[in-house]
């Protein structure tokens, strides 16, 4: 076959003398623009056949081509290759080797964490979780269980990570560095020089390890007594990103896998589907009897839709996050001629400049230039020697930090200016200490600066306690799902936000860091507790207890409970998992198929006409041996959410119905009816009922909400008068969610084509397409999409060709406060015949236009009447 190289290349395939090398774009996977991959370089995925070639087999075959060089192997979790190819060898080529199933693009990883605004003292982070009794009433500390974690490496010379590296009586027993030091994510090359062992020079692994394996006194981790591995896939720092790849992370997971590990804890995630490499090798862990916990993602500022991998491969246990209760933190001493003001200040905007000063030092409350207490404006006056107290608002923290920089400032305050408490970012020109404080003690201190001169110290190590403002509730940050097949993603939830814990000694040994990445090792430490105290406890039964166990949480605003989307089963309690005599299968009830009609059966249901409802079966076992229980079930709804505002604009946090904690209809809020409301199950043994779950039919369905809500089983045994309580969530659309639009509403005004400044072009009739002269398709995915395809049609309507960039598989939601908040492909006089962009055609002078396709949720990719479409007016090609 000739290439676009013009070289010929042949493959000694595997059971066959020789073979050309074609092009076999069925079995390519093409993400969208905005996922960072790595040029050059494939994950290979391997058709499994006992009686097949081996992977040493398909290893020798890929390195005979030449230009094609086989980084990795991997035969346990994941049947495949990491592959890394010239330019001229492209995905299409290697997916025509004979027995490649797939062919992904090696994709690049960021850690999903932020430094926190304050701390947080730790008898009060494990009293709500039930771990503080685990510990200390049933003495459980995860003893003989074995926790690989998957992250930047740890500090296992720190004090209370135990100061040692697999020697005798050691929790670091098993671990190895899979990256090293050097790995840039910019270069077209990163360097991967591996360490002997796997130390952290970020800091994110052992904060992590801490939250697991904390020995005290500062910090407890939930299973200190457990053993560990560090498999080190993140590299140090550089240019601001710490980074790796699908293939470096999947060494990682095999290398714990076959280290023996039981559970296998990931803080670190991206894409948003099931089949990407990482989740795949995820599931099978599972398949094999170790638990997987994954973070499910700090995007929670984009809405829904935003879990990620691999938290969403299934039976991985993904986890969202709950702020702290106490908040401990670095204090500053404001003196006035009012009197004295002990303040809490967040972390640092930047570790390399702390906000510490031993001796009082002028404080004031300038205003800039253009008389606002913002300081966007910059400073008419000297600052210098002085801290500056500046208002939050209009301008980033490091505008503001860098005008009283240049005014002679020797340090910054920023105060909020909304409740809460919020930690600033300021980038490398900033070279003076930038901290936060509340809103609350901004104003009073501008008010008592105002009234004479004024000073501040915070001398180091200065620390109080304070009682957090939004303790116990969902982290603003914590992703919401559904995964695209609306499965209830996280499954539950765990203390992530403010969370004090062990860092790289020579960063400062101790530091506060926000997000699903921390209340993921939280939830696998439960695991081991919950492990080592039933350890006849398969992976299912451990996921379904874990969740049923769970307390739902409710929503301070609205009164109704969180929806599952957000929360999952709500904030884990391992003590009460542990006590636990029932579970209740399957641990959550996600509605993607419905049918609308009348409800039959029910007759409490019958006044409700024709209305869109699904049916489901719940089993509850009852795995007391000795005695029987009766069960009665109740149900509480959760906040509907909507990704669209009362104009139908998209939002970007959910809007919620109710909007209020006032009364509402109760037919805008889910119903539940089931065969039986009371059953008794006896001693070991199990029972099903069936429940129905109605939409609700008050809410418009254009609207396109979210429904969900909580069954509430009250458990109680033979001759017990004390019962406890299990919890399923459920969770919905409210519609036809295979009928849903994926595209933007016509509102947005996309689908369009733009120029090259993404300004939309008035009168595309008028457009004329030339090598030099080309255009832009812009488009909104408000939905995932399995694929998205732009052709382009001549005038008499045959399809010519793929647009650059026009076919996308396993798309994400676009996000607007994220990296892609639109899509779109290059509309020019070039176009691809295959989908993974191998074979381009220069197209003939004529008329044209483009025609998008995205496949709507749970649809069939080769049945056309299963896409969304939009067709520009026609325009010209030269």
């Amino acid at each position: 076959m000739i290439l676009t190289s013009g070289v010929v290349f042949t493959v000694a395939c595997l059971g066959v003398a020789s073979a050309q090398l074609t092009f076999a774009d069925n079995k390519v996977v093409t993400y969208p623009p905005y996922v960072p991959v790595k040029r050059g370089a494939y994950i290979v995925e391997l058709e499994h056949s006992k009686a097949g070639p081996s992977i040493a087999a398909y290893t020798a075959s890929f390195n005979s081509i030449s230009d094609v060089w086989v980084s990795s192997q991997f035969s346990t979790l994941f049947n495949g290759l990491a592959v890394s190819t010239s330019d001229s060898i492209g995905a299409t080529q290697l997916a025509s080797v004979q027995g490649v199933k797939r062919v992904w693009p090696v994709r690049y990883h960021r850690l999903p964490y932020r430094m926190s605004a304050t701390n947080i003292t730790y008898p009060y982070l494990h009293q709500p979780t039930g771990v503080s009794r685990t510990l200390h009433e049933l003495g459980l500390n995860g003893k003989g269980i074995k926790i690989g974690i998957v992250d930047t490496g740890v500090d296992y010379t720190h004090p209370e990570l135990g100061n040692c590296w697999k020697t005798t009586d050691c929790p670091w027993q098993y671990g190895a560095d899979f990256i090293g030091d050097k790995f840039d994510s910019s270069s077209p090359n990163p360097i991967i020089i591996p360490n002997p062992t796997p130390m952290d020079c970020d800091g994110h692994g052992t904060h992590v390890s801490g939250i697991l394996s904390g020995q005290g006194p500062n910090v407890y981790g939930v299973a200190p007594g457990a053993t560990y591995g560090m498999y080190r896939v993140f590299s140090c720092p550089v240019n601001g990103n710490v980074a790796s790849t699908d293939d470096i992370i999947l060494r990682g997971i095999e290398a714990a896998y076959q280290d023996g590990h039981d559970i296998i804890s990931l803080s670190l995630g991206g894409g948003s589907w099931p089949e990407d490499p990482i989740s795949v090798a995820c599931s099978k862990l599972v398949k094999k009897g170790v638990v997987v916990v994954a973070a499910n993602g700090n995007e929670g500022a984009n809405g829904l839709f935003t879990a990620g991998t691999p938290a969403v491969g299934h039976g991985v246990i993904a986890v969202g996050s709950v702020d702290n209760w106490n908040i401990t933190g670095a204090i500053a001493e404001f003196t006035t001629p009012q009197g004295s003001r002990p303040v809490l200040l967040s972390t640092p905007g930047s570790d390399r400049y702390p906000f510490i000063f031993e001796a009082d030092v002028p404080v004031v409350a300038p205003v800039d230039s253009s008389g606002s207490p913002l300081g966007c404006a910059g400073y008419s006056v000297s600052l210098s020697g002085k801290i500056a107290v500046i208002q939050r608002g209009v301008c980033s923290f490091a505008q503001k930090a860098a005008a009283a920089q240049a005014a002679g400032a020797i340090g910054v305050v920023v105060y909020n200016n909304v409740a809460g408490t919020l930690s600033p970012s300021v980038n490398a020109t900033v070279t003076v200490p930038v901290v936060a404080i509340s809103q609350a003690d901004g104003l009073a201190i501008v008010a008592d600066i105002a009234t004479g001169p004024s000073t501040v110290k915070a001398p180091n190590k200065l620390v109080g306690t304070f009682p957090a403002s939004t303790a116990g509730q969902m982290s603003s940050f914590s992703s919401f799902g559904p995964s695209p097949e609306l499965a209830i993603e996280p499954l539950l939830s765990a203390p992530g936000g403010n969370i004090w814990s062990t860092y790289p000694q020579r960063l400062g040994s101790y530091a506060s860091l926000s997000g699903t990445s921390m209340a993921t090792p939280y939830v696998s430490g439960t695991v081991a507790l919950l492990k080592q105290a039933r350890p006849e406890l398969g992976v299912k039964e451990i996921r379904s207890v874990l969740a049923n166990s769970a307390k739902p949480l409710r929503d301070v605003a609205t009164g109704q409970m969180i929806h599952p989307y957000w929360s999952g089963s709500g904030l884990v309690n391992v003590y009460d998992a542990i006590k636990s005599r029932a579970m209740i299968n399957p641990p959550e009830l996600s509605i993607n198929e419905t049918t609308f009609g009348p409800v039959p059966g029910f007759d409490q249901l019958q006044a409700l006409g024709s209305v869109r409802w699904a049916q489901r079966s719940v089993t509850i076992v009852n795995t007391d041996r000795t005695k029987g229980m009766d069960v009665w079930l109740e149900s509480s709804a959760a906040d509907s959410l909507s990704m669209y505002s009362v104009d139908g604009n998209i939002g970007t946090t959910p809007r919620t119905w109710p909007p209020s904690s006032a009364s509402v209809p109760p037919n805008t809020l889910p119903q539940i009816a089931a065969t039986d409301s009371h059953l008794y199950v006896a001693a070991g043994q199990s029972k099903n009922i069936t429940v129905l779950v109605v939409a609700p039919p008050g809410l418009r369905e254009l609207e396109k909400w979210f429904y969900g809500g909580y069954l509430n089983f009250t458990l109680k045994w033979d001759q017990e008068s004390v019962g406890s309580n299990l919890f399923v969530p459920y969770a919905g659309y409210n519609g036809d969610y295979r009928a849903a639009d994926v595209l933007s509403t016509p509102s947005s005004g996309l689908p369009a084509l733009t120029d090259n400044n993404q300004v939309a072009i008035a009168d595309v009739s008028k457009l004329v397409v030339s090598a030099n002269n080309t255009a832009l398709l812009l488009y909104r995915l408000d939905v995932p999409s399995r694929v998205v395809a732009a052709t382009l049609v001549d005038a008499g309507g045959n399809t010519v060709g793929y647009l650059p960039f026009g076919y996308n598989e396993y798309n994400a939601r676009n996000l607007p406060n994220g990296d892609n908040p639109l899509s779109g492909a290059t509309v020019s006089n070039i176009v691809f015949t295959d989908r993974g962009a191998a074979h381009a055609i220069r197209v003939p002078a004529g008329k044209y236009h483009v025609h998008l396709a995205a496949l709507r949720p749970l649809g069939d990719a080769n049945n056309d009447k299963d896409y969304q479409t939009w067709d520009s007016e026609q325009y010209s090609i030269a």
